[in-house]
């Protein structure tokens, strides 16, 4: 099973709770009816105003590759004709995730509350990802349902940020040297596995 990663956002003229309602009611429906997916996460922003976007979305699939290509046929004219209606699509920023579960447990609180550590390199330092991983263990060791993303952008939008670590609750943590960590709270959605392998109708 293969991973990918979303943040998208709002339209012009919209506003982040109207995006994150439509979403839940309407694209998320949409998109398992017409993907493969295994499992099907987004994790809604509840701050970081500044971030530039609503929503951060995991996707799950046998072959995810060769479930993004379907964008390229009837499958990404259905998706892209909803997109219009809600999100901001000159913004859309997808990308591979190369997932690390850290511990296991539920990914978020019981209110579905959970932090993401938006991670970058900080002054181009060559070990990064070495740090972001064994800063993740670290929180693992103590915590469960922690994961780490390392994440390569697909497109010209790149996704916005090199990695996300991700934590059950609202967390605060120190980063070590050498990352630069911006966090955001959000409250995580999941389609349930039957519902997708029920919904699913391919093309």
């Amino acid at each position: 099973m293969t991973k990918s990663i979303c943040a998208l956002g709002h339209r012009p003229g919209s506003n982040r709770a109207d995006f994150q309602a439509y979403y839940e009611s309407n694209h998320a429906p949409l998109g398992a009816r017409h993907f493969p997916f295994t499992r099907y996460v987004r994790n809604h922003l509840i701050d970081g105003q500044d971030f530039g976007h609503d929503t951060i979305s995991e996707f799950w699939a046998d072959d995810i590759a060769g479930a993004a290509a379907l964008m390229s046929g009837p499958v990404g004219d259905i998706l892209r004709d909803d997109e219009a209606k809600f999100m901001d699509q000159s913004r859309i920023a997808p990308g591979g995730a190369e997932e690390h579960v850290l511990s296991l447990g539920d990914p978020a609180n019981a209110q579905g509350a959970r932090t993401a550590f938006l991670i970058d390199p900080a002054d181009g330092g060559e070990d990064w990802r070495a740090a972001a991983l064994t800063w993740g263990k670290e929180i693992a060791a103590t915590q469960p349902g922690v994961s780490l993303d390392f994440v390569t952008s697909w497109k010209d939008v790149a996704f916005p940020a090199a990695a996300i670590l991700w934590v059950p609750g609202h967390v605060a943590c120190d980063a070590p040297a050498g990352l630069a960590v911006r966090r955001l709270s959000a409250r995580r959605a999941e389609t349930p596995a039957a519902v997708l392998a029920e919904s699913y109708a391919p093309q």
